[in-house]
């Protein structure tokens, strides 16, 4: 007799599409991420998409391979939550799992109304000291989050680069529900780095370690990379060497698995000049 498929719970991550600068985007793009079904007949996903958390509202808008545990739903409205759910199917007998947790996203567009805006509010930027700066946010539910932050490379079409960062704040709830606040500009007073030289290229962005390893991409030959904690400590280093893309598996220099939280990456050229300082949120799944 054959063996149905099981129920197995799915869990599902969120991540926000990081291909346009900031300042550029009016619409957006969800990555959903999910852990694979362990059952040996799963022949594919497929993903649901609704605009009420009921689970009356979601109707399947695609599916993908069973080796293919990810997803981007392309091309959506800022101000409108997506909620996403999906279930493992066995296409040829046609038994499928339950369906996973529900995520969901949520845009902010620079014209909502003050009310949305509060959901998750970027309410202050001070300057530390040089290069560095403290941003704050705010949100109504109780959430973790990390701040985003790029260039200005297309809106004002200038022959040089203005001096100015674009932020916002990314928050998730208990229940992996994401809120993007909108895009604040952070003047620095000092012009970025010129066009040809590399931007950090860090995904995904927040890193669950439990799924896979944190990519580095763009990276200057022969030097070095380091992240810190909070703290200040350093957590793990390694040379770069000829490669300009490494990955991280989340383990600290004593092969022990680092805690959730924010830190910090430090990246060096060969002459040991520091030419990228970037925030991550790490998040080991619960």
């Amino acid at each position: 007799m054959t063996e149905k498929l099981r129920i197995t719970s799915v869990t599902l991550l969120l991540l926000i599409s990081l291909t346009t600068p900031l300042a550029a985007q009016d619409e957006v793009d969800y990555i959903i991420r999910w852990q694979p079904n362990p059952e040996p007949y799963v022949t594919e996903y497929v993903i649901y998409r609704s605009l009420i958390p009921d689970i009356s509202g979601f109707v399947a808008i695609d599916s993908v391979p069973a080796g293919t545990h990810t997803y981007t739903d392309i091309g959506l409205s800022k101000g409108t939550r997506y909620y996403y759910r999906l279930v493992a199917k066995n296409g040829n007998t046609g038994d499928r799992s339950s369906f996973s947790n529900p995520v969901s996203g949520l845009a902010i567009p620079q014209d909502a109304s003050d009310s949305m805006k509060d959901l998750c509010r970027i309410t202050n930027i001070d300057s530390v000291y040089i290069n560095s700066y403290d941003i704050t946010w705010s949100t109504i539910d109780q959430t973790i989050g990390f701040v985003q932050y790029d260039t200005d490379m297309i809106l004002d079409l200038m022959s040089e680069y203005d001096q100015n960062y674009y932020v916002r704040a990314v928050s998730y709830d208990n229940n992996d529900n994401m809120t993007l606040s909108t895009v604040e500009t952070l003047e620095t007073g000092e012009l970025p780095a010129p066009p040809t030289a590399p931007q950090l290229s860090i995904y995904p962005v927040p890193y669950h370690p439990n799924m896979g390893s944190l990519n580095f991409g763009n990276l200057p030959k022969g030097g070095s990379i380091i992240v810190f904690n909070e703290n200040g400590l350093e957590v793990w280093q390694k040379d770069i060497g000829t490669e300009t893309s490494i990955t991280w598996d989340g383990l600290n220099q004593q092969g022990s698995p680092v805690m959730s939280g924010v830190y910090y990456v430090i990246v060096k050229d060969a002459r040991g000049n520091v030419t990228e300082r970037r925030p991550i949120m790490i998040e080991r799944q619960r």
